[in-house]
């Protein structure tokens, strides 16, 4: 209370007036005019299954994440007498954080929960419920974690050398042909996974991913209405890529079905390949056992086992799409075109996958209005 106000108050003689007046401070009013306590303002848990229920369109794996992880909070956050939104603030965070440290000693796990309780914590702060800096200190950066497989887009020189290794030692295997076709195709690993038989077409080199929710698969930006989306399409392959499913199929693909009765691309003897599986596969074809790299990290002794432990010099699935799309674009592939075989935004191309400088984007640009002119 300032002085200004307190001087305000000494010339009121009704102590009833007076005790509005303060508790008005106290409790500012709502849009509406009412007066808004914590006791209030809407509960966490409600928000959450708000929150929830607006995110009836994501992939099952992202709603189930969800499940896991945001509860997580709001019960750390219960734990310590705050159930409504005006207990939110950066210090809960904070301890919340330090309580997953202590839980988890990999980083990728807390990465995990501090990335979905930061989307529902945007959220609120979109509706006005929570402070920005609230959200903004769960940010990966601010948060000084790294996780154990790289998330950087993997180089081209390097995908080379690991693929000839392959090629070489473990040629036809789910592996290697995972490999070839993830950096070919730049699919995302629900893509990956979403693969049949059927969907390979060898006559004319390409591979047609197809959105089948009914059935037990999805594609990012598949539409649930009537089963198709922008997300499918057919995907021009390379000769080697060819040669590495055809032995693959051949050779160590078991003859299985999946529970809606599809034969997958990828298998195990139990039916599709999980998406974890897929996962660790990659993870294990760009380990040390396959890099070019130098063993100069001393928290990898050269001989990591894909099953129990992610090798410091492996790869997320994503990055090997990263890498795919720049090695696209690196070789003169245009970004209208990039985006269709990719499925990603034209925008988010040039923001974080173009390699080339504003200069040769410039010349380019300059190359092609030339063209126009002549013709």
């Amino acid at each position: 209370m300032n002085s200004e106000l307190a001087e305000a108050l000494a010339e009121i003689d009704d102590p009833e007036t007076v005790q509005k007046v303060v508790q008005s401070v106290k409790n500012p009013t709502a849009p509406d005019g009412e007066s808004r306590s914590h006791a209030d303002l809407p509960l966490l848990d409600e928000l959450y299954e708000r929150f929830l229920s607006r995110r009836r369109d994501r992939a099952p794996s992202t709603r189930v994440q969800y499940k896991r992880t945001i509860p997580d909070f709001i019960d750390f956050a219960e734990d310590n007498a705050i159930e409504t939104t005006g207990g939110l603030s950066t210090d809960l965070v904070d301890r919340y954080v330090d309580s997953l440290q202590e839980q988890y000693d990999s980083d990728s796990t807390i990465i995990t929960y501090t990335k979905n309780v930061r989307t529902w914590l945007r959220w609120l702060n979109k509706r006005g419920l929570c402070g920005e800096p609230v959200y903004r200190i769960l940010d990966k950066d601010e948060l000084g974690l790294t996780p154990e497989a790289r998330d950087e887009a993997l180089p081209a020189p390097e995908a080379t050398k690991i693929l000839d290794n392959l090629r070489k030692q473990r040629r036809g295997s789910l592996m290697h042909a995972l490999l070839e076709l993830a950096w070919n195709s730049g699919m995302r690993i629900g893509g990956l996974n979403s693969l049949d038989l059927r969907d390979f077409d060898p006559s004319n080199n390409e591979i047609r991913l197809r959105h089948r929710p009914k059935t037990g698969t999805r594609l990012k930006n598949g539409n649930e209405e009537n089963g198709v989306g922008n997300g499918e399409r057919n995907i021009e392959l390379r000769d080697c890529v060819i040669t590495a499913l055809e032995e693959y199929i051949k050779g160590e693909r078991p003859n299985v079905t999946d529970d809606y009765g599809r034969e997958p691309l990828f298998a195990t003897q139990h039916g599709r390949a999980a998406k974890s599986t897929l996962r660790r596969k990659i993870y294990a074809a760009t380990s040390c056992r396959w890099t070019t790299a130098e063993l100069e990290d001393q928290d990898c002794a050269g001989n990591c086992h894909p099953d129990t432990n992610v090798c410091p010099y492996s790869y997320y699935p994503h990055a090997i799409r990263r890498g795919a799309i720049v090695h696209h674009l690196s070789g003169g592939l245009r970004p209208d075109l990039a985006s269709e075989r990719f499925n990603v935004s034209i925008q988010t191309i040039k923001k974080h996958y173009d390699p080339r400088t504003k200069r040769k984007r410039k010349e380019d640009r300059s190359d092609a209005v030339r063209n126009a002119w002549s013709s």
